[in-house]
């Protein structure tokens, strides 16, 4: 909440009540408030990205990707298989690259030592016994270096931890066959791969998790692709230049191609996770392919009721953009649950409504047992997520990380008419949530009379702040007031925003400079030592 203004119960001009100037999570994987408002406006801008490409004369395709499963497969390995693992932060990778040089210089301390003893061991043996006395002080000093070795190590595979590495979508758009070979002595044949064929400028990538009983997690992609494009330049600057559609046999190379990668990924990560890749169904629309990768073609249908703007769909005549972003809506199939199905059967146990009752499936203690897996697999990715540039191509503005997604929470509400509402102070409003009335008073600042005075709605607040205890905590606000102190807010979170990362900057340029520091004071200290060591080994020849 920001504390000059607390929270501001505001009404729209259909009625409706919001409230502003609270701090939200922007956790779409988590917070059924914030991915619902989310992944609307994701819905709404991916909705104009596919009827601009269809207008423009391009094709997309919705491609839904899947993997086997069973009750035995962790969701964090699933999601590493499709998806790629996560790349660590830039102070995880600190750490972990600090860790390894720890072990590096412990391990030649150890080696140091043991070299120093085993001279030391010679020295001072009679002549006759000096190499048992040497073998001895070898034997004496292994163990340390066995432990400096195993922690070097460990040291060395939680730094290659770090590093992102690639899973089966990743693997769907790299290679020459897919990109051509684009090395100068390569023929012009070569030169062009798949993408180039079918004109491909990129895709909106989704990953939705649903979980049943029997059979656990099931976390799938569904990706609308854009092909037919011809662009020029690279990176932020590639443009398009024109369009063309793709030819038949460029489609199905296509399909067959991306059909055999993600199998083959996914197969050899663990060959468990082999997606479905043929089908025995007579007539089936797979054509025996299998359902592990699903191809559909998107078209466009004049849609009369609303004034000639066109709509994309499927085949089966779902809308490819709420197929792709409002994974909160949707129920899961066969008796699945989506997570936020889950979470709200876990909320309907707590508050004593019985598993046969409540909505969804499972225990009390199974349903947190796989929530809690569930946060703790998609803690670090992104839920929906453009190829890069493919905006610049486009000509669409935004982003998709999660300082995005708060901007969009803001302009959802910013975008508001507000007739009138209430201020509650940060006392008041902690007040309200302490007794659990924030839903009572959002509610309170409701009303579908647009001529009803403003002071009604004031005093409805005020009633249930009496309830908190604190019903002087709260005043009244004309329209432009609400107005200006939501801009006011606006600006002071993104001073804050800014501000806060203006300070992990220099949080991290003081980590750096720290790092080298420590790298330059420890490749000095192994330098005087090997200086020491070959000294000693010198003066222990000539001994």
């Amino acid at each position: 909440m920001d504390p000059a203004s607390g929270a501001l119960l505001a009404q729209t001009a259909a009625g409706h009540s919001v409230v502003l100037g609270l701090m939200r999570c922007a956790r779409i994987w988590l917070c059924p408030v914030c991915s619902a408002t989310i992944r609307h406006k994701r819905t709404e801008e991916i909705t104009e990205a596919v009827v601009e490409w269809i207008r423009r004369g391009g094709t997309a395709y919705l491609v839904t990707l899947t993997a086997r499963h069973d009750y035995r497969d962790e969701l964090a390995d699933l999601m590493d298989a499709i998806q790629g693992t996560r790349a660590s932060s830039p102070a995880e990778i600190r750490t972990a690259r600090r860790e390894e040089a720890e072990a590096q210089d412990a391990l030649a301390d150890a080696t140091a030592r043991s070299r120093a003893a085993v001279a030391a061991a010679r020295l001072a043996a009679p002549k006759g016994k000096k190499r048992a006395a040497m073998a001895q002080a070898r034997a004496e000093s292994a163990g340390g270096i066995e432990e400096a070795q195993a922690r070097l190590g460990q040291a060395r595979e939680t730094l290659a931890r770090t590093r992102r590495q690639a899973g089966a979508y990743q693997r769907l758009i790299s290679g020459g066959t897919w990109a051509g070979d684009k090395r100068e002595k390569a023929s012009e044949a070569a030169a062009e791969g798949i993408r180039d064929r079918i004109g491909y400028i990129g895709m909106i990538r989704s990953t939705e998790v649903t979980v049943g009983e029997v059979n656990l997690w099931h976390p799938h992609i569904h990706a609308i692709v854009f092909v037919g494009g011809r662009t020029t330049g690279e990176r932020a600057d590639q443009r398009l230049v024109g369009v063309f559609q793709p030819s038949e046999g460029a489609i199905k190379e296509w399909e067959d191609h991306w059909r055999a990668v993600w199998t083959g990924h996914l197969q050899r990560v663990n060959p468990k996770y082999r997606p479905s890749d043929e089908c025995s169904i007579p007539d089936c629309k797979c054509d025996g392919k299998g359902h592990g990768v699903d191809f559909k073609l998107l078209r466009t249908v004049r849609d009369a009721q609303k004034m000639g703007e066109y709509l994309a769909k499927t085949q089966d005549g779902k809308n490819p953009a709420m197929e792709l972003a409002r994974g909160d809506l949707k129920e899961a199939r066969k008796g699945n649950m989506t997570p936020f199905q889950m979470l709200f059967r876990i909320g309907d146990l707590t508050g004593g409504v019985s598993e046969e009752d409540a909505p969804g499936h499972g225990s009390l203690v199974w349903c947190l047992a796989r929530w809690h897996e569930y946060e703790r697999a998609t803690r670090g990715r992104r839920a929906i997520e453009w190829t890069r540039y493919l905006r610049t191509v486009l000509g669409l503005t935004g982003g998709d990380t999660e300082e995005d997604d708060h901007d969009l929470l803001a302009a959802a509400d910013a975008a508001s008419e507000f007739r009138g509402g209430a201020a509650v102070t940060d006392k008041g409003w902690a007040a309200v949530t302490k007794a659990g009335l924030d839903l009572a008073a959002t509610e309170a600042a409701e009303g579908t009379d647009a001529n009803e005075d403003p002071a009604a709605l004031t005093d409805r607040v005020r009633e249930v702040l009496a309830l908190a205890g604190v019903p002087g905590e709260v005043r009244q606000l004309t329209s432009k007031e609400v107005a200006d102190a939501y801009a006011a807010i606006l600006e002071s979170q993104a001073q804050r925003r800014e501000e806060a990362a203006a300070r992990r900057r220099r949080e991290d340029e003081n980590e750096d400079q720290e790092h080298d520091a420590d790298e330059t004071a420890r490749r000095a200290r192994r330098a005087i030592e090997t200086q020491a060591r070959g000294r000693k080994e010198v003066a222990a020849r000539r001994g």
